[in-house]
């Protein structure tokens, strides 16, 4: 019998990613009538409700993996760094000011708590699935290795840049799919290392969602954004240098991701695993 306790990280992180696309082809959309709700609404009313049952899904794979203090949800491990979790308010800043200037005034404060409680749901669903969920099962399979604890941020934050790939099956500018995949892996390391440094998944889930939230504010209906409309047939060379500023904005993320990882105490990591799991120490 399938035990993800005891499963092969790599496959059951294609298995979640497949099963991720299922989910976003559900066609729950249907549920909804324009007649009663925007097409905004209906758009992250359907977003909530399929983030919600990943988290659960996370939830529930993090309860039976039962290695909760990787997952940094142990009630008996102190939150500690916790300055490490600020470091992404830059992105905070940078989103808002993509914004300053255009007209709010007939935004409607329930579309920005529908925005909000959409985006802490996805905050929560991913973190809960690939850092709560998959980082600590790569640390379980490379914890006989020299550097298996940098291996399994890598590894838990590559796979989080791959699920990605399913904006493919919505949006067929390819280069702005890929740097998705580029800044989501970068955010994969730098929230792997944290949860690692700081032993707690939920700062980092409100944080992740944070950073979706002030980046879409200016998708909310009503707001004036006085955007030049791009036109359809871009070049590809276009379509790249159109990405290239987002994947800037989100590399100092890696940079102190990597940083932050060289000061990782593997002991300590393991120390967080069942005594019946350590191994000898395999160098690279």
């Amino acid at each position: 019998m399938y035990s993800i306790k005891n499963s092969n990280p790599f496959i059951t992180s294609l298995c979640l990613i497949l099963l991720i696309a299922l989910i976003f082809s559900l066609p729950i959309d249907t549920l909804f009538s324009t007649d009663y709700f925007s097409e905004f609404q209906i758009e992250y009313f359907v977003l909530t409700l399929k983030m919600l049952l990943l988290f659960i899904i996370g939830f529930i794979g993090i309860k039976k993996v039962d290695l909760l203090s990787l997952s940094g949800i142990s009630r008996t491990d102190k939150w500690s760094f916790k300055l490490l979790n600020a470091i992404p308010i830059y992105l905070f800043i940078v989103g808002i000011l993509s914004f300053i200037g255009n007209d709010i005034s007939q935004v409607h404060g329930s579309n920005v708590l529908l925005l909000l409680t959409a985006c802490l749901m996805v905050g929560f669903a991913e973190e809960f699935i690939f850092r709560g969920l998959l980082l600590p099962l790569f640390i379980k399979k490379y914890q006989g290795h020299k550097k298996g604890v940098f291996l399994s941020i890598f590894f838990s934050a590559l796979f989080f840049g791959l699920s990605h790939l399913i904006n493919l099956s919505v949006n067929d500018n390819i280069p702005q799919v890929l740097a998705q995949v580029i800044f989501a892996t970068f955010m994969g390391i730098f929230f792997a290392t944290v949860l690692l440094k700081t032993n707690k998944l939920v700062p980092i889930a409100i944080t992740h969602g944070l950073i979706n939230f002030f980046f879409l504010i200016g998708t909310l209906p009503a707001i004036n954004n006085n955007v030049t409309i791009v036109p359809t047939t871009q070049s590809i060379s276009d379509q790249i240098a159109g990405v290239i500023p987002s994947i800037l904005i989100f590399s100092p993320l890696l940079i102190v991701g990597i940083i932050i990882s060289k000061r990782i105490d593997r002991e300590v990591t393991l120390q967080k695993l069942p005594k019946q799991n350590t191994t000898k120490v395999v160098k690279l």
